[in-house]
C-alpha cells in the first residue's frame, strides 16, 4: 500500500494557524501603533515654529489663558491684539484706561491697550503673553468664543427685538428687506448703507449728531449682555443653580467701554445681512468693517465715560445686568464709504457739558476721535454719508418699531414687562 499523506497535511494546517496567529498578532500591533500616533497627533502643539520649545509648564496653563481670552474678547477688546504689540513689556507708566488722554498719540493708545490686557491677566502668565503659543491660544479663544456666543444671541434675537424669531434663526432670510429692521438700521431705498451710529443706538430712536446720547438706548444692550453673561434664561433672572456662566467664570461685577460696545457691535450684525461674523472683523455681504466699528464706540464710550449721562445709563445698566431677581425697567424720558462716514459723523463730536437733559447741538469741531491703531480717513466736508449695499432696495420704507416683551416672576407670579426703549408706531406709514 501506498504511504499515507496524513501527517504532512497535518503539519501543512499546523503552519497554517500558526501563520493565522502571527497575522492577527501583527494586526493588534499595528492597531496600538495607529492609535498611538493618533494620540500623539493630537497633542502636537500648533504653529509651532522651528527653533521653538513650548515647555509643559508654559501648556499647563492653557486653560487659565483661553478662560482670560474669552473674557479678554467680551469685556475689553472685540479682535485680537496685534502680535507685535504683545513682544513688547508691560507699561511701567501706561495713561488713564477709561479716559479720552490714551488716545491722544498712537504710542499712548497701545500703550494703554496694552496695560489693559496686562491689568487682565494673572502675573504668572505675564511672562508668557510675547510667547507665539500664547498668541494661538489667546487669539483661538477669543475667536470661537465670539462665534459661540453671537449663535447664542442669534437664538434669542426675535425676543431681544421684538421682531419675528425666524428673521434671525433662519440665516437665509433676507433681513435686508424687512422694513422694520432698515427702520432700526436707518437705511430706505435710497441710503442701502447703515449710519455710523443708526437709530437703534439712539433713546426713542432719536438720532443725537453729537453722539451724546450713543448708548442711551440702554435696555437693548442689558439684555444683549444678560445672555451673554448669564446665558439664553438671562433675560428673566440669575440663575441660582445649574453650572457656571460666563458672568461667574469671568467674575464680573460691573460694566466696561468695551462690554458695551461689544453689545453695540452685535446688534448692528445681528440686524444686518450679514450670515456669519468673520474672523477678519468685515462683513461678507454687507462690507461693513465690525473690528473699526467697535475701535470707535469704544473710543467715543471712553470720550464720554465721566459725563453725567453716560454714568446714569452705566448705573442703569450695572443694576438692570448685575441685579439678582426678575428685571424690572425704568426706561429713559463698500469699505471707504463706510469708513469716511464713519469719520463724519465723528468729526462734529464736542465733548461737552455733563448733563441729564437732551444736549444742546454741538458748538464746534474737535478732534477726530477715531482710533488712530485702526487708522486716520479723510472727512469730507459736505458732511454727507455715502452709500454702500449694505441691504437691499425695498420698494417702500416702513416705520415700524416693535416693543419687545419678557416675562419675569416676581412674588411667585408672572408680570409682563416692556424691557424696550423703542416705540411702536403704526404701518399706515404705506399708505402715506
Amino acid at each position: 500500500m501506498p504511504p499515507s499523506n496524513t501527517s504532512g497535511l497535518a503539519d501543512v494546517e499546523q503552519a497554517l494557524r500558526e501563520l493565522q496567529l502571527e497575522l492577527q498578532e501583527l494586526k493588534d500591533v499595528n492597531k496600538e501603533l495607529t492609535e498611538e500616533n493618533r494620540v500623539l497627533k493630537a497633542n502636537q502643539p500648533k504653529r509651532k515654529k522651528k527653533g521653538q520649545n513650548v515647555s509643559e509648564e508654559n501648556m499647563a496653563f492653557d486653560e487659565e489663558i483661553r478662560l482670560c481670552g474669552r473674557k479678554y474678547g467680551a469685556c475689553y477688546e472685540m479682535f485680537a491684539p496685534d502680535r507685535q504689540l504683545l513682544q513688547r513689556p508691560n507699561p511701567t507708566f501706561p495713561p488713564p484706561l477709561n479716559e479720552l488722554s490714551r488716545y491722544e498719540t498712537l504710542a499712548s493708545a497701545e500703550s494703554a491697550l496694552l496695560a489693559e490686557l496686562f491689568s487682565l491677566l494673572p502675573s504668572h502668565i505675564h511672562p508668557l503673553v510675547g510667547d507665539n503659543h500664547f498668541a494661538d491660544i489667546f487669539e483661538d479663544a477669543m475667536n470661537s468664543s465670539r462665534a459661540s456666543e453671537i449663535k447664542k444671541l442669534r437664538s434669542k434675537a426675535g425676543l431681544i427685538f421684538g421682531l419675528p424669531e425666524q428673521y434671525f434663526t433662519d440665516t437665509t432670510y433676507n433681513r435686508a428687506s424687512v422694513s422694520e429692521i432698515q427702520c432700526l438700521l436707518g437705511t430706505s431705498t435710497s441710503q442701502r448703507m447703515p449710519k455710523p451710529f443708526p437709530p437703534i443706538l439712539f433713546p426713542n430712536l432719536v438720532e443725537d449728531s453729537s453722539l451724546r446720547t450713543l448708548f442711551g438706548n440702554w435696555e437693548l444692550f442689558g439684555k444683549i449682555i444678560r445672555v451673554l453673561l448669564w446665558g439664553e434664561n438671562g433675560l428673566t433672572a440669575l440663575r441660582a443653580g445649574g453650572p457656571p456662566r460666563n458672568g461667574n467664570k469671568w467674575e464680573a461685577t460691573s460694566l466696561t467701554p468695551g462690554l458695551l460696545a461689544w453689545a453695540g457691535v452685535v446688534v448692528i450684525f445681528l440686524l444686518s445681512a450679514d450670515k456669519e461674523f468673520r474672523y477678519s472683523g468685515k462683513g461678507e455681504t454687507t462690507k461693513i468693517q465690525y473690528n473699526y466699528m467697535f475701535s470707535s464706540y469704544k473710543k467715543i464710550l471712553i470720550k464720554n465715560w465721566n459725563t453725567e449721562y453716560t454714568r446714569e445709563i452705566v448705573k442703569k445698566l450695572n443694576n438692570f445686568i448685575f441685579s439678582k431677581g426678575p428685571r424690572t425697567t425704568d426706561s429713559m424720558s463698500d469699505e471707504e464709504d463706510f469708513t469716511a462716514a464713519m469719520d463724519r459723523a465723528l468729526a462734529g463730536v464736542t465733548e461737552g457739558e455733563d448733563s441729564t437733559a437732551q444736549p444742546e447741538p454741538p458748538q464746534s469741531v474737535t478732534e477726530d476721535v477715531m482710533d488712530e491703531t485702526v487708522g486716520d480717513v479723510e472727512a469730507n466736508e459736505d458732511g454727507q454719508r455715502a452709500n454702500s449695499p449694505l441691504t437691499e432696495p425695498d420698494e417702500d420704507e416702513v416705520h415700524v418699531v416693535p416693543t419687545a416683551t419678557v416675562r419675569g416672576r416676581r412674588g411667585g407670579r408672572a408680570a409682563r414687562r416692556t424691557v424696550s426703549n423703542t416705540t411702536r408706531t403704526t404701518r399706515n406709514a404705506r399708505t402715506t
